[in-house]
């Protein structure tokens, strides 16, 4: 009988469904996760560091919570650690917050975060640049 090869292929195109706003608070992470928690009736927990492209050395703070009901997750993440940056272009910035998921209404979110006294501006990334998505994929 005749062997068919098989081939598969790998589309460059992430398809994530993952929004990400970066924060500015001159809060502790956990403080700002507290607050956020409060405000989005979240419930952000402190997970394992977020490692970077395997440098141990680059670990950034993280707090996740996955909303089972809507299949949505939730991750706050420091962008500063002793060594580096997770987003060298955006220094400025002390923290990102992640969506990802089907169902949840990111410009809500977005004005609700606006409304917390200890953040002073959010605004959300551009990842069409596909290189600027890698660094956040939270792979647990």
């Amino acid at each position: 009988y005749n062997h068919m090869k098989t081939i598969y292929t790998i589309d460059e195109d992430y398809d994530f469904n993952l929004d990400v706003l970066a924060i500015n608070s001159h809060e502790k992470a956990y403080k700002l996760c507290w607050i956020i928690n409060k405000k989005m009736n979240l419930h952000l927990i402190k997970k394992k560091d977020h490692v970077f492209q395997g440098n141990l050395n680059l670990r950034f703070q993280k707090f996740s919570y996955h909303n089972t009901y809507t299949e949505t997750r939730y991750h706050v993440i420091s962008n500063h650690s002793i060594d580096g940056c997770l987003d060298p272009s955006n220094k400025s910035v002390n923290y990102f917050f992640l969506i990802e998921g089907e169902v949840y209404n990111k410009n809500k979110i977005i004005q609700t975060l606006t409304q917390i006294n200890e953040i002073l501006l959010v605004f959300e990334l551009n990842l069409s640049k596909n290189k600027q998505i890698i660094p956040f994929i939270v792979d647990d």
